[in-house]
């Protein structure tokens, strides 16, 4: 008996209130020049078909070959054709896209995660085949992690403190739903579903959007649900506008940029930042002070509205001739806030162009952590601006702390590692780790370089025997009185691990209420750090390092 012939759906959701003529973008909306023509289709009450031609260019690669035979033919062009069935059901409208037809569409008219939901609905978490996940951060992390079959979540190395659920794939409990699906904003959907059957389609996938068993194996993409409400994501915009006001006013803010997807970088790019009379400027790689420098460059003084739909980063290949439009800007912002005060506080973050609501539960549940933790005072309040500026100035004051920062050791069988075992050692055995937590960089790259730091100290001979005699040089330099290399045991001894500690000194500006702080997302992270090291036995102990604020430049959120 011949098996059914299998097809492969893409499927998006509207939104509530929008239709098929409120679906595309600027270009292709009815009306415009490059309009989709709308035909009929048969057998379903009130779905509507557009179907056409997306793009149509001369290849990029068609000058260089000429250069060598010019007498290619004329008329080669790189085109691209699309399609959308819009199909009602039980209220709602989906969006069977075709081709290239993405092209076409306005991303903000569809749900977001509509095809991750559905999946997640449908995969258990036995037979997953491959996760998408990042980690909001000043440094954003994002993983892809496929199996070579269906596999059990704990496979995907998933930190379900940290990780944000972006695309998940796998094969669906009920094989009459469907053979395979996969999704993010919009769904893939592996199905025998023929042409007269897409009403059934859509019926069932709806249907399966709107239950809620994902929460039986993957209650934790919970912790950060996305905020749909016009009036609150209006509130957070322009806290977000102001964040980008202080930054092109020489002042500070937690606003950082990333890529809102996984990036081939082996393909090359190069960027531009477009739509606010930024021309011609090439970038190689996203970054939010190029961006800010190109606002004042430019003297843009438009408002956030503009920014969130105009502003584009083009981008090409390294083989390419020419920049096309990649991402929106608003979709590459990095940035934590707070709405409300006490008991009604709420916590944000937007990443990938959607606001998302911290659960108030998770929160708490790491602010707990967080206050938990032991916290000293072995810097202090300091007057310098930066983290270079701090060591220099402990290197001239302090005789109880030795510097460390820049010396590297090699660990056992490693040519290249270049582990810097802390940026101060105390006479009290502190490891000190120094962070200017309003640079460029990434805080939760520090927490690693603790783990990373004390791991050698106890499980690495060459690595504590190349520190001693780094320590004994730099304090035989410092000519302190104080013998730091007798803090450290001899090469044939374990240390004893409570005799030291692991201190995190990270410099920040006060709140607007005189508080010091740390962004979310480093709390989180911070809490694998630590775990880490209680599971080697190590104390660990935090340091918010006040930094001078100038007038007007107090961070705004808590």
């Amino acid at each position: 008996m011949p098996r059914d012939k299998h097809y492969q759906f893409n499927l998006r959701l509207l939104r509530l209130g929008r239709t098929a003529n409120t679906a595309f973008g600027p270009s292709f909306s009815p009306g415009e020049p490059r309009e989709l023509e709308q035909r009929p289709w048969e057998g379903i009450e009130g779905a509507s078909l557009y179907v056409g031609q997306i793009y149509s260019n001369p290849p990029s690669w068609a000058d260089f070959i000429r250069t060598k035979s010019p007498d290619l033919p004329a008329d080669l062009f790189a085109s691209g054709a699309g399609a959308v069935l819009f199909v009602p059901s039980g209220g709602r409208i989906l969006a069977i896209c075709f081709g290239h037809v993405h092209i076409a569409l306005n991303d903000d008219a569809f749900v977001r995660q509509f095809g991750l939901k559905v999946t997640l609905n449908s995969v258990s978490r036995e037979h997953l085949r491959s996760l998408d996940t990042a980690t909001p951060d000043a440094v954003t992390v994002q993983k892809r992690v496929q199996t070579s079959r269906d596999s059990d979540l704990q496979a995907f190395g998933v930190d379900m403190y940290r990780d944000l659920a972006r695309v998940a794939a796998g094969t669906p409990k009920n094989k009459k739903f469907a053979q395979f699906v996969a999704g993010k904003d919009a769904l893939k959907i592996v199905s025998n579903d023929k042409p007269d059957q897409l009403q059934a389609l859509c019926d069932r996938v709806l249907e399966m959007y709107l239950r809620d068993e994902y929460k039986t194996d993957f209650s934790w993409i919970d912790r950060m649900q996305v905020v749909s409400e016009k009036d609150l994501i209006t509130q957070l915009d322009a806290k977000l506008f102001d964040a980008l006001a202080r930054l092109r006013a020489g002042e500070s803010a937690d606003l950082h940029m990333s890529p809102p997807e996984i990036v081939d970088y082996t393909e090359g790019n190069q960027l531009h930042y477009n739509e606010f009379g930024s021309n011609g400027t090439d970038f190689q790689s996203l970054s939010i002070n190029d961006y800010i420098s190109e606002l004042n460059r430019c003297q843009f003084e438009g408002e956030v509205l503009e920014i969130k739909e105009k502003h584009y980063i083009s981008a090409k290949k390294n083989d390419e001739e020419k920049f096309d439009q990649k991402w929106k800007i608003y979709d590459c912002f990095i940035f934590e806030t707070s709405l409300g005060v006490d008991k009604n506080a709420r916590h944000y973050v937007l990443f990938a162009g959607s606001w998302y609501c911290v659960d108030q539960d998770f929160k708490a549940q790491v602010d707990e952590a967080f206050d938990a933790l032991e916290k000293v005072n072995i810097v202090g309040a300091t007057l310098c601006l930066n983290e270079r500026e701090l060591i220099e100035n402990l290197v001239d004051t302090r005789n109880d702390l030795l510097k460390l920062d820049q010396e590297k050791i090699n660990p056992k069988g490693v040519r290249y590692g270049s582990l810097e075992p802390c940026d101060f050692f105390s006479a009290e055995r502190e490891f000190i780790h120094l962070k200017d937590g309003h640079s460029s960089g990434s805080i939760s790259h520090l927490w690693s370089q603790g783990v990373v730091s004390a791991e050698a100290f106890i499980s690495d001979h060459d690595f504590k025997v190349k520190l001693r005699r780094i320590v004994k040089s730099e304090s035989d330099k410092k000519a302190s009185g104080i013998a730091f290399e007798e803090l450290l045991p001899m090469a044939a001894q374990k240390p004893v691990r409570t005799d030291f500690k692991v201190v995190y000194g990270i410099m920040r500006k006060p709140y607007k209420d005189g508080t010091l702080g740390l962004p979310f997302f480093s709390k989180v992270s911070l809490q694998a750090a630590v775990r880490r090291l209680e599971e080697f036995g190590i104390p660990v102990a935090v340091e918010l390092i006040q930094k001078p604020a100038s007038d007007g430049d107090a961070d705004e959120d808590e």
